[in-house]
C-alpha cells in the first residue's frame, strides 16, 4: 500500500526515501534545516567559509594553468546560474562543459548560447550518435530511461576533460539526494565521485561495460569508463556540489538568469509537468517521467510541487489536484518522434513501456489506461 508524506506528495515507493515517526519524508526535513542555519546543524556562514577555503586552494594551484574550474552545463538554468556564479562572483576563470542531448529542443540550443554570453570559454562534447542512439534504445527497454547515456555522460565527461587539462575543480549543483531525499550518508555530502555517480547517478544499476557486445566494443565507449581513481588522485581533482555550500534557491536562480542573460523558458509546460522552466532543452523528458511514474507512482510534477510546497509557494492540497490531474501525462506526438527516432513501432514502445508499471500499484482499465489503484491523498 502507498503511504505519502504528509508535508509533501511523495509517496514510500520513491527509492531511498526515508519517513521519520511522524510520516514526513527525508527530503522535507532536509529542506526544513536548510531555512534554519542553526549554530547546531546545518550553518550557511560556515559552509560558505568552507567554500571560499577551497577556491583559495585552487586558485594557488592553478596560477599557471588555462582554466581553474570546469561547470558541467545544459543550458538549463541552473547551470547557467553555476557558470555566473563561479564567472562573476566567485571570479573563477571557467571552463564550462555539455555533454550533448540527443534531442537537444530549439529553446535548449538558444540558452546554450546565453551561457557562453556570460563570457566563458565552452566545449560542447558530442558522442558517437550512431553510439548514442543505440544506448537511447538500450537504456529505454534495460533501464526504463532513455537517458541512461546522458547522465553517463555529464558526470563522466567533465572529469576526463578536468584530467587532461588539470583543472582541479568541477562544480556541479544542488546535491540532489539533500534536495530530494535519499539516504543519510548522503544527503550532507559534498563530493560528487565514482561511487556517487553510479549509486545516485541515474545509473539505474547498469554500467558502461553493461553496454559492451558484440557491435560496441569497449574502444568504442572508453570515454564514458569513470576515469581511474591515481589518475583523479595524480591531480588532485575534485567534483562538488555547489548546494553543499550555499542555500539553493532555484525560483531565484530562474528570475535572475531571465533577467540578467536572456536565459528562456517553455511558453508552456511540457506534458505531465507543472513548471516552464525546467528540461527546457529535453524533447524527451515526458517519456521518461512517464516511466518512472508507472514505476512509483509519481511524476515530474510532483518533484516540481513539492519544492514549491516546502518553499510555502502552494498548500499541499492544491498542488495534490493538479498532480492528479497533470502527473505521468505523454505528449503523443512525441511518443511518434521518439518511435521514429529509434526506429521501433508503436507496439514495441508500448510493451516496453508495459514491462516496468509496477502492477502491485497500477491496474489497467478498459481503455487500456494504467490507472492508480489507491487515489493519491
Amino acid at each position: 500500500m502507498i503511504k505519502y508524506c504528509k508535508n509533501c506528495l511523495f509517496p514510500n515507493t520513491k527509492p531511498d526515501i526515508y519517513f521519520d515517526k511522524d510520516d514526513i519524508c527525508d527530503a522535507c526535513n532536509s529542506a526544513k534545516r536548510k531555512h534554519l542555519n542553526s549554530q547546531s546543524d546545518l550553518n550557511w556562514d560556515e559552509r560558505s567559509k568552507e567554500f571560499n577555503q577551497i577556491i583559495q586552494e585552487t586558485l594557488q594551484s592553478t596560477k599557471f594553468r588555462e582554466y581553474d574550474c570546469i561547470v558541467p552545463v545544459s543550458g538549463g538554468k541552473d547551470s547557467t546560474w553555476q557558470t555566473h556564479a563561479m564567472k562573476v562572483i566567485h571570479g573563477l576563470r571557467v571552463l564550462a562543459v555539455t555533454f550533448d542531448q540527443f534531442d537537444q529542443s530549439d529553446i535548449g540550443t538558444h540558452n546554450l548560447e546565453v551561457l557562453k554570453s556570460i563570457g566563458v570559454d565552452h566545449i560542447h562534447f558530442t558522442l558517437n550518435p550512431n553510439i548514442v542512439k543505440k544506448f537511447v534504445y538500450k537504456g529505454f527497454e534495460t533501464v526504463g530511461d532513455p537517458y541512461w547515456v546522458n547522465h553517463v555522460g555529464i558526470f563522466t565527461i567533465p572529469i576526463h576533460i578536468a584530467v587532461k587539462f588539470k583543472i582541479p575543480l568541477i562544480i556541479y549543483g544542488e546535491n540532489p539526494i539533500f534536495e530530494y531525499g535519499g539516504p543519510k550518508y548522503s544527503r550532507d555530502n559534498m563530493v560528487m565521485n565514482k561511487r556517487w555517480r553510479q549509486e545516485f547517478g541515474g545509473m539505474r544499476g547498469y554500467r558502461e561495460e553493461d553496454m559492451i557486445d558484440e557491435d560496441t566494443k569497449k574502444d568504442d565507449i572508453k570515454i564514458l569508463f569513470y576515469p581511474d581513481d591515481e589518475l583523479i588522485e595524480k591531480n588532485n581533482i575534485k567534483a562538488i556540489f555547489y548546494g553543499h555550500f550555499f542555500k539553493w534557491t532555484p525560483v531565484e536562480h530562474t528570475k535572475f538568469v531571465k533577467k540578467k542573460y536572456g536565459w528562456k523558458s517553455l511558453e508552456k509546460p511540457q506534458y505531465g509537468s507543472f513548471m516552464t522552466e525546467e528540461n527546457c532543452d529535453m524533447e524527451f523528458i515526458d517519456i521518461r517521467e512517464s516511466i518512472k511514474y508507472l514505476k512509483y507512482g509519481y511524476g515530474r510534477a510532483t518533484d516540481q510541487l513539492n519544492i514549491m510546497i516546502r518553499e510555502k509557494l502552494i498548500s499541499r492540497q492544491e498542488a495534490l489536484k493538479i498532480v492528479r490531474k497533470i502527473d505521468g501525462k505523454v505528449n503523443p506526438k512525441n511518443i511518434t518522434k521518439f518511435c521514429n527516432y529509434l526506429n521501433i513501432s508503436l507496439e514495441e514502445y508500448n510493451s516496453i513501456i508495459d514491462n516496468f508499471v509496477n502492477k502491485e500499484i497500477f491496474y489497467l482499465n478498459n481503455k487500456k489506461e494504467w490507472i492508480l489503484k489507491l487515489k493519491r491523498s
